[in-house]
């Protein structure tokens, strides 16, 4: 969960679009989430690789913002867009996760209950890594993703009460399925992880396709691309 800051031309290329669209500022929480989603979706869902793009699209937010007028704004509504991929990618997960479970003989339970508390640390995962680029980043991001992150850590998020609901319904289900003869041993270690990072980016990428059709803004409040007076 503590993988090193990477900067492959993957995350670079998702550094710069995240800017150039906070420079814009037109559908901002929209157009950071579906950035964010095609860079998941393209690779598999796996926490280093989570805060890889979690990191990568903060730094390109931290980078956009500073070029406009209302900044603070700008911040605001792409982190409310990086809520709403995490939200994705964690459905994604779950999904994935449940998919497995119903085939005891593939998976071992261990794999499963490893990759549930994975799910679990998502969001403390995102509130570590909105510290490091907020101590890295500018002036910007040392004002507005500080006050983020201190409401996060006091009040919570609509992302983590979601988040909750899946992981506890997981438990469930994961309990049901030990009943019912998922192995316990450790014969697919290793492969599992892989898997369900594969299954979950398949079905991110069908979540990405299915924005993209209805040209949804996503769960927070809505851009409308005009600055504040």
């Amino acid at each position: 969960m503590t993988a090193e800051p990477e900067t492959g031309p993957d995350l670079q290329r998702l550094k710069s679009a995240v800017s150039e669209a906070v420079a814009t500022g037109r559908d901002l929480q929209a157009r950071v989430r579906d950035l964010m989603l095609a860079a998941l979706s393209r690779t598999g869902v796996d926490p280093a690789r989570i805060q890889q793009v979690t990191r990568a699209t903060l730094e390109g937010v931290d980078t956009g913002a500073a070029q406009g007028t209302d900044a603070g704004r700008r911040a605001r509504q792409a982190v409310a867009g990086i809520e709403d991929a995490l939200l994705q990618a964690a459905e994604a997960s779950s999904l994935a996760i449940r998919e497995a479970a119903g085939h005891a003989g593939d998976f071992a339970r261990s794999d499963l209950k490893r990759a549930v508390d994975e799910l679990a640390s998502l969001e403390s995962l995102f509130v570590k890594t909105l510290a490091d680029v907020t101590r890295a980043g500018s002036s910007t991001a040392k004002t507005t993703f500080a006050d983020i992150q201190r409401h996060m850590q006091h009040s919570g998020t609509l992302f983590g009460e979601q988040l909750a609901d899946h992981v506890g319904s997981l438990r469930g289900v994961l309990a049901q399925a030990g009943k019912e003869g998922l192995q316990s041993g450790v014969e697919t270690a290793g492969r599992a992880a892989t898997q369900l990072g594969r299954l979950a980016g398949a079905l991110l990428a069908d979540m990405e396709k299915g924005f993209a059709r209805s040209g949804s803004q996503g769960s927070g409040t809505e851009d409308t691309g005009k600055e504040s007076s």
